[in-house]
């Protein structure tokens, strides 16, 4: 029987320092200029891999999630990786949704460098990157984290250098909305 490999990791929030939206791309996303900062606020992951024959993915979590970002996480790394087994994940959402945090992307951000670890194997950061760009705008600049600039789509990143901060109060009001839709609803001037 194949062992059974464990961990605990923390998926840390991102606010937006600055962001400039500078009109639409040909390819539909906006043209952005931001800087990024995560923040202590945290998801948890317990992720378990077992190597085996065929792959299967099973989520649970304290929060209903559709179309979550950890199970397309997990199947485009065990695919990057060519490898296949059974990915638990546990996830304790304390990351507000849909409030521009960055949660779901740096849920699956953890997943996709815990999992080459627990499976054993080295992902080269330039291919890891180049799935998280697949996964979504705010996925790699969570494979840095810190502080960093984010130009484009927001994937083509810049680390800056870290600033001793104090302490700082997120207000998330309950009103959710998704990236996407907040980019459809721009005005055609900006």
């Amino acid at each position: 029987m194949a062992a059974i490999r464990r961990a605990r990791v923390r998926a840390l929030a991102k606010i937006n320092l600055d962001l400039r939206v500078l009109g639409k791309r040909p390819d539909g996303y906006h043209e952005l200029r931001t800087v990024f900062q995560t923040i202590s606020l945290s998801d948890r992951l317990d992720i378990a891999f077992t190597p085996g024959r065929a792959s299967a993915i099973q989520l649970s979590s304290n929060v209903t999630i559709a179309a979550n970002l950890v199970e397309r996480a997990a199947r485009m790394c065990l695919d990057e990786m060519h490898l296949t087994g059974q990915v638990e994940v546990d996830l304790e959402k304390m990351i507000p949704m849909g409030a521009g945090l960055g949660g779901g992307s740096s849920d699956a951000a953890a997943v996709l460098l815990a999992l080459p670890v627990l499976a054993g194997r080295i992902v080269p950061l330039v291919r890891l990157l180049a799935v998280a760009r697949e996964l979504g705008s705010d996925v790699p600049f969570f494979l840095l984290g810190g502080r960093a600039a984010g130009l484009g789509r927001g994937t083509e990143l810049y680390p800056l250098a870290d600033v001793k901060t104090g302490p700082g109060v997120v207000i998330a009001p309950d009103i959710h909305i998704s990236t996407a839709e907040a980019y459809r609803n721009l005005s055609r001037g900006n």
